[in-house]
């Protein structure tokens, strides 16, 4: 019996069970899509079923028992997040290329060298050795050949696996590559905002020599801000195009709230600048910190969405302290949905979702 794979998810192709993986109408030879991916590609419909992580771990630890390059790929607009410890350290000792994708969301200002230098200083803080580094834009196909030519230096014969977190853009930069460097022009893997989309490991025959681009399922954040979300937020979250950054001169006794996804209050001696990195969609309001209480009490899932509020229901907050010197410009991430450039000193109080993460770095831009 020969055993078909989906093109677009990689799970194995059946026509008994229409609600697992990889079900299709009709069974045949010519079959290459599932149901699921097929109306995804065709009609934009959200998958209903998605890979787990016990599903990607046992998946990639497959692919580091194999003599194969690695293709580490990150979200540069969700750096922190994304450049997962559980992934680095399964990928130590292993020939990696890292690559920061979604360069097309920062502003066309800027300075794509101390940004590559940045993510080296990430990468050195942490001991995680890489053998090069790339910025690429998969959507808009900036940086691709040149990350094309770095593969073909660095793979030797061997297969390159494509692996990171959720979301960061593995199956969009493979069509990238694709579309660059083939006559494919549509896009071969099935891609979308929904985290898990694809469920198997997806081999495409590239090389001369034989050897493939090979796809992986991606390792699902649990402290990301997606996770406590429904779809209907993600196109506010999510940057679909150059952010535009916003900046507030701040004096002490005042706030910034992030829609309703989190929000800093400042208290500092003298004024201070402050710059939101998010999506255009997602809604920036400032207000004095004695009000903000009021404003998530009173306006949460309303005029601070999202959340929505259907689910601000199962949504909790917590407040952390961070003290600022002053002394360098550092950045605020948070899980999923953007960062803040904080320049001058301050005592920053951060409200954020119980179950995301916020963390602090030199400045990135």
């Amino acid at each position: 019996m020969v055993i078909r794979k989906c093109k677009g998810c990689g799970a194995v192709l059946q026509d008994e069970a229409p609600d697992k993986a990889g079900f299709i109408p009709v069974l045949n030879d010519d079959s290459k899509y599932c149901k699921r991916c097929f109306r995804m590609m065709h009609y934009n419909e959200l998958p209903k079923i998605v890979a787990k992580n016990s599903d990607y771990e046992h998946v990639i630890d497959e692919v580091i028992k194999r003599n194969g390059l690695v293709v580490f790929v990150v979200d540069i607009f969700q750096f922190k997040s994304t450049f997962n410890k559980k992934m680095i350290d399964k990928l130590r000792n292993k020939n990696v290329i890292l690559v920061a994708n979604k360069y097309d969301v920062f502003p066309k200002s800027s300075n794509i060298e101390k940004i590559v230098t940045w993510l080296s200083h990430e990468c050195e803080k942490i001991f995680f050795r890489v053998d090069a580094i790339h910025i690429v834009s998969s959507k808009k196909g900036y940086f691709i050949e040149d990350l094309t030519n770095t593969i073909d230096l660095a793979r030797k014969g061997r297969d390159v696996y494509f692996v990171g977190c959720a979301n960061v853009g593995k199956s969009s930069l493979i069509n990238a590559l694709l579309k660059k460097n083939t006559s494919v022009k549509d896009d071969v893997i099935s891609t979308s905002v929904i985290p898990g989309t694809t469920l198997n490991e997806i081999r495409i025959p590239f090389f001369e020599d034989g050897k493939a681009f090979i796809d992986t399922p991606g390792l699902i954040n649990e402290a990301d801000v997606l996770g406590q979300l429904l779809p209907v937020s993600y196109k506010k979250i999510m940057p679909d195009g150059e952010m535009k950054p916003i900046t507030y001169q701040i004096t002490s006794g005042n706030s910034v709230s992030l829609a309703g996804l989190g929000a800093l209050s400042f208290e500092c001696d003298s004024p201070i600048s402050v710059i939101v990195y998010s999506s255009k969609n997602l809604y920036i309001h400032r207000c004095k910190t004695e009000k903000l209480a009021d404003l998530y009490k009173n306006n949460l899932g309303k005029l601070l969405n999202p959340p929505t509020e259907e689910e601000i229901n199962k949504l909790s907050y917590v407040d952390e302290v961070i003290n600022f010197d002053g002394n360098k410009k550092k950045d605020i991430w948070f899980s999923g949905f953007g960062f803040v450039e904080i320049i001058g000193k301050a005592k920053v109080t951060v409200k954020r979702i119980k179950e995301t993460e916020v963390y602090i770095t030199d400045a990135i831009i």
